[in-house]
């Protein structure tokens, strides 16, 4: 069945499900509790004008409209304490497979309510707000967060140590499962070696009022047998309710080179001046000296970018319905792969809109109607 066929017939049962669902009698009921519910159903997207300018002249290929995402969120109970969540790529259609195209698809058990044991597609455990942040929501970022492959097969344990704190163990492929080969047009392309390379990753995450943390010690395993290691610390300071500064800062070392030779910072201030509107300025910072080992920022990179947005959410009632948004960067420096990424003197202007539908709210109220 082609795949266009098969995401339309996915949708259809998941509106046959959630319609026989909104029907039922009290939430709170014991057999509801044991059967199969949906809590989430949305589809959400990104599009707009694009302005890319490289080294004093226009990027046509980088310049005009276009659209960037197409997300399906399904998130659900299917008994008890096991539940699920699903995030699909419905524009990513990949050469691969469809599990390419799936940001993550993971199964979750949880006995007590500070214990957790999540296993399938999930985010590879890496501290930092940049990291963190969903790409739908981010305009301007980082060499390192513009190639790290982010979504692995793995299992992992989160426990609630505390009130405010959580420790999350994973055990996943590796993100650094790579290779490069020469393509028929005589360019390099990247393709995988195999799933016999792993990573392991110990998160931690704090919230303590006007400090909130996300960070981790992580290996991944190379293709050649070797190892890389990341120390990547993500913080928060909140000021207020209205206005917090995410700081990252990221680590990377290997045999190749020790650290502090190859490194990422990321700061983004946030100030929300109204409740419909949102401004923010950043600056990242990507430096490899010479570790060969790193695949993501290659050796010789050193790139400054430095950027502003301004979000509007005009929908008072439903706010993340609907954001509308202004988002310019600048990028200096040696950038070692700029074809795909970051690139010297690269200016870019972004003026959109996101749009979040709630299907789920909508199929729920079509059913009370009726």
């Amino acid at each position: 069945m082609p795949l266009h066929k098969r995401i339309s017939a996915t949708l259809t049962a998941l509106s046959v499900a959630i319609a026989l669902s909104a029907q039922q009698g009290d939430p709170k009921s014991m057999s509801e509790q044991d059967s199969p519910l949906v809590s989430k159903l949305s589809i959400e997207t990104r599009f707009g004008w694009q302005m890319t300018h490289k080294d004093n002249h226009i990027d046509h290929d980088g310049t005009g409209f276009r659209g960037k995402f197409i997300n399906l969120r399904l998130d659900g109970k299917i008994y008890r304490n096991f539940s699920y969540s699903w995030r699909q790529r419905l524009n990513r259609l990949t050469t691969q497979n469809f599990w390419d195209a799936t940001d993550w698809l993971e199964v979750k058990y949880s006995p007590t309510p500070s214990l957790c044991i999540s296993a399938g597609k999930q985010v590879v455990a890496i501290g930092g707000y940049e990291y963190d942040h969903a790409p739908i929501n981010l305009y301007n970022c980082s060499e390192f967060w513009q190639y790290i492959d982010c979504y692995q097969i793995g299992l992992s344990i989160a426990y609630n140590v505390s009130k405010h704190d959580k420790l999350l163990l994973q055990v996943c492929n590796s993100p650094m499962r790579r290779t490069e080969f020469l393509q028929s047009d005589g360019s390099i392309g990247i393709g995988r070696l195999g799933n016999n390379t792993y990573g392991i990753s110990l998160m931690w995450y704090g919230s303590h009022g006007w400090f909130e943390t996300i960070y981790s010690a992580n290996a991944f395993q190379l293709t050649n047998g070797r190892w890389i290691n990341y120390l990547a610390l993500g913080n928060k300071f909140v000021f207020c309710k209205a206005a917090f500064l995410e700081l990252d800062y990221t680590n990377r070392a290997s045999d190749a080179s020790g650290y502090f030779n190859d490194q990422t910072i990321a700061a983004k201030l946030n100030v929300k001046p109204h409740r419909t509107t949102e401004l923010s300025v950043k600056y990242s910072y990507d430096r490899n000296k010479d570790n060969t080992d790193d695949i993501y920022v290659l050796p010789g990179t050193s790139l400054h970018s430095v950027s502003g947005a301004v979000e509007v959410y005009p929908i008072k009632k439903y706010p993340e319905a609907l954001r509308l948004y202004v988002a310019a960067g600048y990028t200096w420096g040696d950038a070692m792969n700029p074809s795909v990424g970051l690139a010297d003197k690269l200016a870019t202007l972004q003026i959109g809109a996101k749009v979040d539908i709630d299907v789920l709210a909508g199929i729920r109220y079509f059913v009370r109607k009726k």
